[in-house]
């Protein structure tokens, strides 16, 4: 949805348009402007022909307010000080943040770059795919020696050469073994870049689960819309979709892999708008000044407009967790068996995901390790068998093995049918 009758630009393209001179035609212009370049100082070609080309202007508030920074810069100072000097910001609220990226290709890679910059404290950056070299026109943080790397390993060093005091956590997992609920519902926000419905729904339900501050973003050929949802109690994005949407299974893809269908047209100028417009709503979130709108659809002709949403009573992420989850000492890299011996006999915990069992050939007899597709005697293929509960795993295997999430909170059927969850610890 777009707003009609907005032109392109903003007042300060049209006022630079409007305040630059025509160019020198004359010899004496040209030696004019080359005279001007020199006297510019270091920079680039670009710098000094920007410098020569601008008029002489009065003082200005933007002038003085220049100098002042410039005067601050030469002597102690941070990277972050000509934000603290925009009304309202504060610094030291976004230092003690975490924020969640779920998805770093395009859209994620912005935004992660963005929030670095802006000096959030800490980014858990999680993705299970590699680079592709279709993702090299529309990222900052990869470059031609990260293809085939995993996506948020070369993310994450990136961001660690580009802002050194942000903590910056990989994750090479898909979205439900790779950010646990309890790292969730820390979080002051999660940053959603997936590029699939069914990773959108899924992330969409944990962070309902356990009231997680989510902003979801997508781009379109020639635009983006981006979606807030503060709280399980507020109309979300889903309730705009039918049933049939909300649970349309379309697998996460690899950029790497081709498709039937072709590529999906993206640019990174839509992926720019994208993570301008989450940035700026992440940094409204964090800083306790969110955004009133709650989904913003916008487009590459500089038109921005609000999206009405309205609740969905049928619509099912809107059912959160009531009370603190039960602490174990167990952790993500502990056994099933460590895990069972902190509950009660007739506890079942499970896992958000299934997982793979050990099978039995039904030519050979042979025991097929879980995750196989043939048994390795007779070479018979084996029907998978999977399961999500934890009592059917192997009490050796561990449970970040299994796909269980640094901290995450596990549902537990109790013997008279009872529900509760626990979380396990960080580890």
């Amino acid at each position: 949805m777009t707003e009609p009758g907005a032109t392109t630009g903003t007042a300060y393209t049209r006022r630079f348009a409007a305040a630059r001179p025509s160019r020198a035609t004359s010899r004496g212009d040209r030696d004019a402007a080359a005279e001007a370049a020199r006297a510019a100082g270091p920079g680039t070609a670009y710098t000094r022909r920007f410098a020569a080309a601008m008029p002489p202007r009065a003082a200005s508030g933007y002038d003085r307010d220049g100098a002042a920074e410039a005067t601050r810069a030469a002597g102690p100072g941070t990277a972050y000080d000509r934000q603290r000097l925009i009304p309202g910001w504060d610094q030291q609220r976004l230092a003690r943040a975490t924020v969640v990226v779920a998805g770093v290709g395009a859209v994620g890679n912005e935004v992660a770059k963005n929030l670095a910059l802006a000096g959030v404290g800490r980014l858990v950056l999680c993705d299970p795919d590699v680079v592709a070299v279709t993702n090299l026109s529309r990222t900052t943080l990869f470059s031609p020696g990260d293809l085939g790397r995993p996506k948020a390993r070369a993310a994450a060093a990136a961001l660690r050469r580009l802002a050194p005091d942000v903590e910056v956590d990989a994750r090479v997992a898909p979205l439900v073994s790779g950010a646990g609920l309890g790292e969730l519902a820390d979080a002051a926000a999660v940053a959603g870049c997936v590029d699939t419905v069914r990773a959108r729904m899924q992330l969409l339900g944990r962070c309902a689960l356990v009231g997680a501050p989510l902003v979801d973003a997508g781009t379109q050929p020639w635009g983006c819309e981006v979606r807030v949802r503060l709280s399980a109690e507020e109309p979300c994005h889903a309730c705009a979709l039918t049933e049939h949407q909300r649970s349309h299974s379309d697998l996460p893809w690899s950029c790497a892999e081709p498709r039937d269908t072709g590529p999906e047209p993206s640019s990174i100028a839509a992926t720019a708008l994208a993570g301008a417009w989450a940035t700026a709503a992440l940094l409204g979130v964090l800083m306790g000044r969110p955004p009133g709108w709650r989904v913003l659809s916008a487009d590459l002709g500089g038109r921005s407009a609000p999206v009405e949403l309205t609740r969905d009573p049928a619509c099912p992420y809107h059912h959160p967790w009531q009370g603190p989850p039960e602490r174990v000492r167990a952790s993500a890299a502990a056994t099933v068996a460590e895990l069972l011996a902190e509950l009660s006999p007739g506890d079942e915990p499970e896992t958000w995901a299934e997982f793979p069992l050990a099978a039995h050939c039904r030519v050979c007899g042979r025991s097929v390790a879980g995750g196989a597709d043939r048994c390795g005697g007779c070479g018979a293929l084996v029907r998978p068998v999977t399961s999500v509960r934890l009592r059917e795993a192997a009490p050796g295997n561990r449970l970040r093995a299994l796909g269980v999430a640094p901290e995450e909170i596990l549902p537990v059927r109790g013997p008279q049918g009872e529900h509760r969850c626990v979380r396990l610890s960080r580890g």
